[in-house]
């Protein structure tokens, strides 16, 4: 079955006619026709995707919920595993030297500056200029 044009009559103010044809060119219509036809397939397009999307958004919604729940969880035990292995040196490190409470004050200060001049990414490369003074 062949879907063929037919003539039909309706009004429009002539503003939106002047408005309409001063679009042409940028809605690639060869004609007023083309543009009205174009123009009544996008309003129908958006009708049916208003009526969708209160359908769609719940599951979106919950599925977004639930992806952020599993990165959230993802990152929760990344960050229990690194402080364990963060205690680990700590006191490894505590164990080999004595430090007095002032310097380790002084250091905590310094190295909280640190980070935050850097952005919370210190590398190795970092510590070490830091500690040598370059």
């Amino acid at each position: 079955m062949e879907d063929k044009k037919q003539k039909y009559a309706y009004w429009l103010r002539p503003s939106l006619v002047m408005e309409m044809e001063s679009m042409l060119d940028e809605a690639n219509a060869t004609s007023k026709s083309d543009f009205v036809t174009e123009a009544i397939k996008f309003y129908i397009g958006y009708l049916r995707q208003k009526k969708c999307v209160d359908f769609i958004s719940p599951i979106l919604a919950q599925s977004i919920k639930s992806e952020i729940g599993s990165v959230e969880q993802n990152i929760s035990k990344m960050l229990f595993k690194l402080s364990v292995e963060q205690s680990i040196v700590n006191n490894l490190i505590a164990s080999q030297n004595e430090i007095d409470e002032h310097t380790m004050e002084r250091l905590r200060n310094s190295c909280a500056e640190e980070v935050a001049r850097l952005g919370g990414v210190v590398t190795f490369e970092d510590a070490y200029e830091w500690q040598n003074g370059e």
